[in-house]
């Protein structure tokens, strides 16, 4: 920086040349470092430093630490990961998918989120966002929970499956289940729109995701689009009550 030419050097004590030879060396790192920081790395304490830079000019280290230029790097994975809602990952019909959806469960009497694993922990969110502009909504996570007993006497339901893949077995089954049902309209959000789970529904909203796993078996998977439509279908519910 260009305040450090400006001191008589010849009048710094061997402590303030110490904390000024890290300072001048290490002028990017000043941004994010604390007093306490620059003088553990200078072996210094951290009067020692402010009074150092009270010498060059500055009644704090705020108004020091201003001075310096925070230079932000964009890597390619940051660049990568903010395009996980680009445009080109939904169809090109998604807005008018969501907006037939939404018009087809504004009046029903129930709305069941199903999902397993990440899925699952999505559906509780969901359950939770549609609750709060007034549906009677709740996540189902467990397969063998009786559902079908539970609604029994009511009518116009609608159950929304949750599925990266589209093939988990337990949300397929679950979904078949009610694939002829008079009371129930089904609903998928998945990757994949040829998988089995894709063809069996009434309704459709499909994204395009990587899939990331590791150790074989666990998902690492983004479910940013996945939730990206829940609140978009929520929003459009919202503004028809």
């Amino acid at each position: 920086m260009s305040f450090f030419g400006k001191i008589d050097f010849n009048s710094l004590s061997e402590t303030d040349r110490a904390i000024y030879h890290f300072m001048s060396s290490n002028s990017d790192k000043i941004p994010y470092m604390r007093v306490r920081d620059i003088a553990k790395e200078s072996h210094t304490s951290a009067s020692s430093v402010m009074r150092l830079i009270r010498k060059l000019g500055f009644e704090s280290y705020i108004e020091f630490r201003s001075q310096f230029t925070v230079t932000t790097i964009e890597t390619e994975d940051f660049d990568k990961a903010l395009s996980i809602l680009a445009r080109e990952r939904f169809p090109r019909d998604i807005e008018s998918k969501l907006n037939r959806i939404a018009e087809r469960i504004q009046d029903c009497e129930n709305i069941i989120f199903f999902g397993i694993g990440a899925s699952g922990a999505i559906c509780e969110y969901a359950a939770r966002r549609f609750a709060t502009i007034g549906y009677n909504s709740f996540a189902l996570t467990d397969y063998t929970y009786p559902i079908k007993s539970k609604l029994k006497n009511t009518s116009d339901n609608v159950l929304i499956t949750l599925s990266v893949s589209g093939t988990t077995t337990e949300v397929v089954e679950v979904a078949n289940g009610f694939r002829r049902e008079d009371d129930f309209t089904t609903v998928a959000i998945t990757a994949d729109p040829n998988s089995t789970l894709a063809k069996m529904t009434d309704y459709l909203l499909d994204y395009h995701v990587e899939v990331l796993r590791v150790n074989q078996h666990e998902d690492l998977t983004s479910q940013v689009p996945c939730i990206f439509l829940i609140d978009q279908l929520s929003e459009r519910l919202r503004k028809l009550v």
